[in-house]
């Protein structure tokens, strides 16, 4: 092994806003998955339907806050320069 494989660790290409985005969308479905289960089981008296809405909704809330991570930060190096 060479020191620089070492230091990659397995992990080649790819961007940060591509992890960002991949966190936001795991955390957005273990959301939507809990929230779904409250949905299907008090709610709505329908499991089915209650998962299909909370993961909907999980997905959609994961994927903007992955992508809108990663916005955030480049805006706000723009400030500092003006």
């Amino acid at each position: 092994m060479t020191g620089q494989d070492e230091n990659n660790h397995g992990e080649e290409g790819g961007s940060p806003a591509d992890n960002g985005l991949a966190t936001g969308l795991s955390i957005g479905l273990a959301l939507g998955t809990s929230i779904g289960l409250v949905l299907g089981l008090i709610v709505f008296d329908n499991l089915a339907l209650g998962l299909a809405l909370g993961l909907c909704l999980g997905v959609a809330v994961g994927s903007a806050i992955g992508a809108g991570g990663t916005r955030g930060d480049g805006e706000q190096a723009g400030r500092g320069t003006e």
